[in-house]
């Protein structure tokens, strides 16, 4: 006889309790869509991706062109230089334009102010990442996203 009682591959069923490191995924997840679903009502119906960016470099690395009265009215990341926290992290791409930080919004922010933002949350010792809400630059963008840039002179 094999086994208990004659039954060959008996397994106990997994009992369901996760481990902290699935629970911090499945958080991530269901924060994630949260953000998502928030962010399609504020911006419409574009694409939309959050792009993680952790502190494992002493610099950033990343330039922007745009912001608020400028000809691109958008911020839009033109350099992901490597070496940096955001090269290392990956996501972050040319072209995408960056619509939140950490939560705060900035679409109709000056340049000065959206660099400011970005700098500011990179600096800050409170949390090991900062989070990025983005979306891909298209010509078209400006007449999609449904955010009020009456302000903003294109």
């Amino acid at each position: 006889m094999d086994g208990c009682l004659g039954h060959r591959g008996f397994r106990l069923p997994r009992p369901e309790v996760y481990t902290p490191v699935e629970l911090a995924v499945i958080d991530d997840q269901i924060k994630i869509e949260a953000l998502k679903k928030n962010a399609t009502e504020k911006y419409g119906e574009i694409p939309l991706d959050i792009v993680y960016i952790y502190r494992s470099k002493p610099t950033l690395g990343v330039a922007i062109e745009g912001g608020a009265n400028t000809r691109q009215p958008l911020p839009k990341v033109i350099t992901v230089q490597p070496g940096g926290s955001a090269y290392e992290s990956g996501g972050l791409r040319v072209g995408h334009v960056i619509l939140e930080v950490n939560g705060q919004p900035a679409v109709g922010l000056s340049h000065m102010d959206v660099a400011r933002l970005i700098a500011e949350a990179f600096k800050n010792k409170s949390n090991d990442r900062m989070e990025l809400l983005v979306t891909e630059w298209s010509d078209t963008l400006l007449d999609t996203i449904k955010v009020d840039i009456g302000l903003l002179k294109v």
